[in-house]
């Protein structure tokens, strides 16, 4: 029934990298990908620099999922803004990067249910079935 799915990622963990050329870019290339994930109905739970490889083009590859939770968990509130605010305060001391953009779970706009599909923690049977 289970099974692990591995592919070589071709990058650096965001951890490990001290200088990007855009920081800006990147910075919001993270934040769309948080907005997204949970319009489709999934908060990574872990979203850090410890779980974000970066390719040779700048672009980010997210790993690590498994503590990933639905939008429609109690706590999926908190969840989303303990992710926005890890990416946040690592590009500040990082890269000396600040925005005031960043998403708020009041943003998210589900367009998809793959909290179901993969039966993300939080999501009920209820949600399944529609």
């Amino acid at each position: 029934r289970h099974c692990v799915v591995m592919d070589l990622v071709d990058g650096y963990p965001l951890q490990n990298i001290n200088e990007v050329g855009d920081p800006a870019d990147l910075y919001n290339k993270l934040m769309n990908l948080l907005l997204k994930f949970a319009n489709h109905g999934v908060i990574h739970g872990d979203f850090n620099e410890f779980n974000i490889m970066i390719d040779d083009d700048s672009n980010p590859i997210i790993i690590d999922f498994p503590q990933m939770v639905s939008t429609a968990h109690p706590d999926a509130q908190y969840f989303f803004d303990r992710d926005v605010t890890c990416i946040r305060d690592f590009f500040r001391r990082r890269f000396n990067y600040e925005s005031e953009l960043a998403p708020s779970f009041s943003d998210v706009m589900r367009v998809d249910a793959l909290d179901a599909e993969v039966a993300a923690s939080g999501e009920t049977k209820q949600m399944e079935k529609e």
